[in-house]
């Protein structure tokens, strides 16, 4: 047996550091594997993690076992899997840990080796990279297209990246927090507006007269929605990427979307499908894949997205210090080979 060590919530608002045993060998076609790193997804993780109206709430699930943003090595692998061997480096949907096991088909699927060149802590950016560009694929970015991305968290950030790298020629971040419209000037952004500021409406008529193309939403607040609809030119698109929970207030569906012929995108990654076909090919796998790439070739810059790097008896904190304090935390990764 593996002596192994992994973070648990037994009720909202409270995250632990539990130890417990895994088998040292895995099923057939299972692999066992060491983590070298985890990323906290600041969005769905905190959200689960405060017994928010979530996966958690709506499953009843106890005890809640966070992380599905993972980077280590395979250790062994069991009869019959033949896609991974010990000693490759892998990334995908594992909770935080210091060791799992995994045999489930599904999830096997999502796992991809990371190429030389790619960092452990590179390499579990990538689920959440995967979040950001699922979003603006269905966006369907063209060259010379305007867009505004609002919301500069981690996964608002990479969808900048993305909007960026898909064509966007004129690109803004609307965001609340000064740290953060700090982190989004990086981005290559054109404009960076604070949306408390009287001259941000101007500003942002003054970047896209008519509106944007794409607005994507990425700040998952309720009350963030109808102002999104608000900048979207007519027969924009506006994608929700940070899973938007609670209730609308003031909505207009006839003022704010109806008259302006807008598509209103939801784009969970759940939503990326799951075989490619020749209509689209771009899975999760396939998206990861080329986010690895593109972050080996210096195409996609993640390094300044990580802000602290956290040991496994400090995860409980980590949380903590990213619901309470957002504008200190940005990308929180656990280092569990310390």
């Amino acid at each position: 047996m593996i002596h192994a060590s992994r973070l648990v919530s037994h009720k909202p608002a409270r995250m632990e550091l539990e130890r417990h045993e895994l088998p040292s060998e895995p099923p057939p076609g299972g692999i066992l594997v060491r983590a070298d790193v985890t990323l906290i997804s600041p969005g769905t993780e905190v959200a689960n993690y405060l017994g928010r109206t979530t996966q958690r709430t709506l499953t009843s699930t106890e005890p809640y076992y966070p992380g599905y943003s993972f980077a280590g090595v395979v250790e062994a692998v069991g009869d019959g899997m033949d896609r991974f061997r010990p000693g490759d480096r892998i990334c995908g949907p594992l909770p935080h840990a210091s060791w799992a096991i995994e045999d489930r088909p599904e999830r096997l699927a999502r796992m991809t080796r990371v190429p030389e060149g790619v960092t452990s802590r590179q390499a579990a950016v990538t689920q959440l990279a995967c979040i950001a560009l699922n979003a603006v694929r269905p966006a369907a970015i063209q060259l010379g297209d305007t867009v505004a991305v609002v919301g500069a968290g981690l996964v608002g950030l990479l969808a900048a990246r993305f909007a960026r790298l898909d064509g966007a020629h004129r690109l803004a971040v609307v965001e609340l927090l000064a740290e953060r419209r700090e982190a989004a000037r990086s981005t290559g952004a054109d404009l960076v507006v604070d949306p408390a500021d009287p001259a941000s409406d101007e500003q942002l008529r003054g970047l896209a007269p008519g509106g944007f193309d794409v607005v994507v939403e990425a700040t998952g607040a309720a009350p963030a929605f109808v102002p999104a609809l608000e900048l979207a030119a007519h027969g924009g698109r506006v994608v929700l990427l940070g899973s938007t929970r609670g209730r609308v207030d003031n909505f207009d569906p006839y003022a704010s979307l109806h008259l302006k012929g807008l598509r209103v995108i939801g784009a969970h990654v759940s939503t990326a499908p799951k075989t490619a076909t020749v209509h689209d090919r771009w899975t999760e796998a396939a998206n990861r894949r080329l986010i690895l790439d593109l972050i080996r070739d210096g195409a996609l810059e993640v390094d300044s997205l990580i802000t602290d790097v956290v040991t496994p008896s400090q995860g409980g904190e980590a949380f903590r210090a990213l619901a309470e304090e957002p504008a200190d935390h940005l990308g929180v990764v656990i280092d569990w080979s310390a």
